[in-house]
């Protein structure tokens, strides 16, 4: 009986410094140097998708929280998706960080999609 409550706790003691290393060992969810080759306008136009996949994200998870089932469909349907676009917002910011792109990027990253949609609106009328 203790033998078992000993190799229990050596396990769950050796299992548990995984969990402190993840940033030591990589994100699970993408891949390790995905972005590295990317140029700041770029990395922008990244950021600004996964920003706005991230907040469709937050409110379907929210209103699935509402319904019967909810947290289920969060963490069978939502979750994983979540978490790897979680995981590219932080790649993608460290490697910006990193590459010292100017703030203004993003910004006029967000504002591209905006100006793109206004010709498409003009060809449907």
């Amino acid at each position: 009986m203790r033998i078992r409550r000993g190799a229990a706790m050596a396990i769950a003691m050796a299992l548990g410094g995984c969990a402190a290393s993840l940033n030591v060992v990589g994100d699970p969810f993408v891949a390790p140097a995905k972005f590295q080759f990317l140029r700041c306008e770029d990395i922008a136009k990244r950021l600004a998708g996964a920003k706005t996949r991230d907040q469709e994200l937050r409110t379907l998870m929210d209103r699935a929280d509402t319904g019967i089932g909810g947290p289920a469909v969060n963490m069978l349907v939502y979750g994983p998706e979540f978490k790897t676009v979680q995981s590219e917002l932080r790649q993608l910011q460290d490697i910006a960080v990193e590459k010292k792109c100017p703030e203004e990027a993003p910004k006029a990253a967000a504002e591209a999609p905006k100006t793109a949609a206004k010709p498409d609106a003009a060809k449907r009328h």
